[in-house]
């Protein structure tokens, strides 16, 4: 996962055909659809979703620890 977190391109396919193409931000923050087709995103952007969608205001394309440290500290 770390590997594609750096990449400058990934692309994600399923039976044969591409579902979701971009830099690897664009195609991690898409956590909801990676986990339809049974990937998993980096953890700090499933935290980062999970908080979302628990009410709390905080961006959902993160993709590192440093990235969610700034976001947390920005949210007090």
């Amino acid at each position: 996962m770390d590997e594609a977190a750096q990449a400058d391109r990934v692309i994600v396919m399923d039976d044969g055909k591409i579902i979701l193409e971009g830099n690897p931000r664009e195609v991690f923050s898409n956590v909801k659809k990676m986990k339809e087709i049974g990937l998993d995103v980096p953890q700090v952007t499933e935290l980062c979703y999970e908080l979302k969608n628990s009410g709390i205001n905080i961006d959902t394309n993160i993709l590192n620890v440093d990235e969610m440290v700034n976001a947390l500290c920005q949210l007090r």
